[in-house]
């Protein structure tokens, strides 16, 4: 199915490029974003992000020497500052302990050994180490999230959890590139078709094989 709908997808956004939908194209950015957009929009961690880059402090050096009570201003619009820039701050250090984002890339070590690692970091949950790992290091998962989620629900039917999720596609595609791609495009499909409230459904390449249209279809 996970293949089917990537396919779709591609169909829905053909002008879609990972690069262009996260605005930024350095991967230790991408970590500290990845960190600042938990419960917020992606808006307010950008914002964030600005006053990091205003401040030359967007370097795991610049930020290995700040205190947590030095970030707090600069990310104040990405809210929850108090615990963000501890958690920013244990991913940093955690980072330069590695040699940094090329000595990530260079280590031997396997996708999910990294993966157990940041989790490990209080403040890095699961959506936001399956992030970094796919977006800063080029590694093949993908995030379970609530987009993915009310997807399948709404083609399947079936409720499933982040971890359920995030193995029913990691069993059916196998790539970074292909991953990647995917969570962007089903991020973009849940913001502008498949929408919590009022959904698109016209407009969507999933129509085929998605029970909630069949149903809604029914029902008008």
């Amino acid at each position: 199915m996970w293949r089917w709908i990537l396919e779709r997808l591609d169909e829905q956004f053909p002008a879609f490029d990972v690069d262009r939908w996260w605005g930024i194209d350095d991967p230790f950015e991408r970590m500290i974003g990845s960190v600042l957009v938990q419960n917020t929009t992606w808006s307010n961690a950008a914002k964030a992000l600005a006053g990091l880059r205003e401040r030359s402090w967007l370097t795991p050096q610049a930020l290995g020497s700040l205190s947590a009570d030095d970030l707090i201003p600069a990310i104040r619009s990405a809210g929850f500052q108090q615990a963000k820039s501890r958690t920013i701050l244990r991913l940093v250090h955690w980072l330069m302990q590695h040699g940094g984002v090329g000595g990530i890339i260079e280590r031997q070590a396997t996708t999910e050994q990294l993966r157990s690692e940041l989790l490990s970091l209080k403040g890095i949950g699961e959506e936001t180490a399956d992030t970094i790992l796919a977006y800063s290091f080029n590694r093949p998962t993908i995030s379970g999230d609530a987009y993915a989620r009310r997807l399948y629900q709404r083609v399947s039917g079936e409720s499933l959890r982040y971890k359920q999720i995030r193995h029913a596609i990691l069993d059916e595609i196998k790539t970074w590139a292909d991953l990647a791609r995917l969570h962007g495009l089903i991020v973009e499909h849940g913001k502008v078709i498949c929408r919590k409230r009022s959904p698109r459904c016209e407009g969507c390449q999933l129509r085929p094989r998605c029970l909630f249209f069949d149903h809604a279809k029914r029902l008008s």
